[in-house]
C-alpha cells in the first residue's frame, strides 16, 4: 500500500513574488468537470507547495486573482518545479517546457494588439472595417502557426494529457466542421477522445451542423415570447449579441440599424437576440434596456430566458448573425459587414 502511494505521489514546488506572502493560491483542473479549485495553499517566503497522489496525469492551472496564473503544469508523479516563466522536473513537464520555448507568436500578437486598438478607436465604420480586415489576416497567420506547432506536439503525445492540450489548441485555431472533427475524435486515443473539452466541442459542431444553411431554424424561448412569434412567415435577420460586446455594438450601429430603416417596409424583420449577459436576471434586464437606449435600437428584441440559445445553435462567438427565410429555412449564418445586406438583397429577389 505504501509503495503504491509513493509511486503515484506528486509534489509541486513553486516560486512567486514575495508580495504574495500570506495569500492563498489555488490549483484548478483545466479539463475537469468542475470549475472549482481542486486544492489551495498559502504562500510563505515567496514559495508554495501542492502535493497529493495522481492516478493519471492531468493539466493544472495555478494562481489567484491578484497574481494571475502561472504556466500550465502537468500533475504527474514526481517533484515538479514551477515559476512565473518555467516548469520542469518530470517527463511531461520537461516536454511541455521544451514546447513552450520553441513556440513564439509574439510578433503576430504585438501587431494584433496594435490593430485591436485601431479597431476600437476607429472614428467611422470604414476605418473599423479596415482594422478588422487586418486583424482577420493576422489571425489567419497566427492560427496557421498554432496548428503547425500543436499538430507536432499532438503526434508526439497522442496517448497522454499533452495530446489533449495540443488538440484543444488545434481545435480553437481551426474551423473544423462536424464530420471532420468527428473523424479526429474517432481516430484519437481514449484519453483524448473522451476528454470533456473534446466531447463538448463535438456537441457544439453537431449543433452547428443541425442549424446550418438549408436547415429549418430551431425555436428559442425568450422572456416575453418565442422567436417564432416574431419571425414566422417573414424574412428575418437574427442577431445573437450582448450589451458588453464591442463588435456586437459596432455591428448594430454600422449595419443593423441602417438595414432596419432601409428594408423593414420591404418585408424584412430584424430580431436582436440578447445572450450571454452577465449577472442575475435583474442585472441582465438592466443591461439589455441600457444597450437599447444607448444605441437607439427600435427593431424587435428577444432575451434568451433559458440561456441555452447559443448552445442550440453551436454559437462560437458573438455577434452571430443569421438570415432566415419566410418558410423557416436558415439561408445564411456567420454574416458580418457588407455580407449582411448582400444576403438580404439576394433573398428579397427570390
Amino acid at each position: 500500500m505504501s509503495s503504491c502511494g509513493d509511486k503515484n505521489h506528486y509534489v509541486i514546488n513553486g516560486t512567486v513574488d514575495t508580495e504574495m506572502n500570506g495569500k492563498t493560491i489555488y490549483m484548478f483542473n483545466i479539463y475537469g468537470e468542475s470549475a472549482d479549485p481542486v486544492d489551495s495553499t498559502v504562500v510563505a517566503d515567496g514559495g508554495f507547495t501542492f502535493q497529493g497522489t495522481v492516478e493519471e496525469p492531468w493539466m493544472a492551472m495555478i494562481g489567484n486573482a491578484e497574481m494571475g496564473v502561472l504556466p500550465m503544469v502537468v500533475v504527474e508523479p514526481g517533484t515538479i518545479v514551477v515559476t512565473a516563466r518555467s516548469i520542469g522536473g518530470t517527463t511531461l513537464n520537461d516536454r511541455l517546457m521544451a514546447f513552450n520555448k520553441s513556440f513564439d507568436i509574439s510578433d503576430i500578437q504585438s501587431q494584433m494588439d496594435e490593430n485591436i486598438s485601431l479597431y476600437y478607436n476607429a472614428p467611422n465604420a470604414e476605418e473599423r472595417a479596415a482594422a478588422e480586415h487586418v486583424l482577420d489576416s493576422l489571425d489567419s497567420v497566427s492560427n496557421a502557426r498554432i496548428c503547425e506547432a500543436n499538430w507536432k506536439l499532438y503526434h508526439e503525445n497522442e496517448d497522454n494529457i499533452l495530446g489533449v492540450k495540443a488538440m484543444q489548441e488545434i481545435t480553437l485555431a481551426s474551423s473544423f466542421n462536424f464530420h471532420e472533427f468527428d473523424s479526429i475524435v474517432k481516430a484519437a486515443s481514449p484519453i483524448v477522445a473522451n476528454n470533456k473539452f473534446m466531447q463538448d466541442k463535438l456537441n457544439q459542431l453537431r449543433a452547428i451542423e443541425s442549424t446550418s444553411a438549408g436547415k429549418h431554424y430551431v425555436d428559442i424561448q425568450g422572456v416575453d415570447g418565442k422567436l417564432s412569434d416574431l419571425i414566422d412567415g417573414k424574412l428575418a435577420l437574427v442577431d445573437f449579441y450582448a450589451s458588453w460586446c464591442g463588435p456586437c455594438r459596432n455591428e448594430i450601429k454600422d449595419n443593423l440599424i441602417p438595414l432596419w430603416d432601409k428594408y423593414q417596409k420591404k418585408g424584412l424583420v430584424i430580431v436582436g437576440l440578447n445572450v450571454w449577459e452577465r449577472g442575475n436576471a435583474e442585472a441582465r434586464k438592466a443591461a439589455h434596456e441600457k444597450v437599447m437606449a444607448d444605441l437607439g435600437i427600435t427593431y424587435p428584441q428577444l432575451v434568451d430566458s433559458t440561456r441555452t440559445a447559443t448552445d442550440t445553435y453551436g454559437v462560437l462567438g458573438i455577434p452571430q448573425i443569421m438570415l432566415i427565410g419566410p418558410d423557416g429555412t436558415i439561408l445564411a449564418r456567420d454574416l458580418r459587414g457588407k455580407d449582411i445586406e448582400e444576403a438580404i438583397i439576394k433573398a428579397l429577389k427570390k
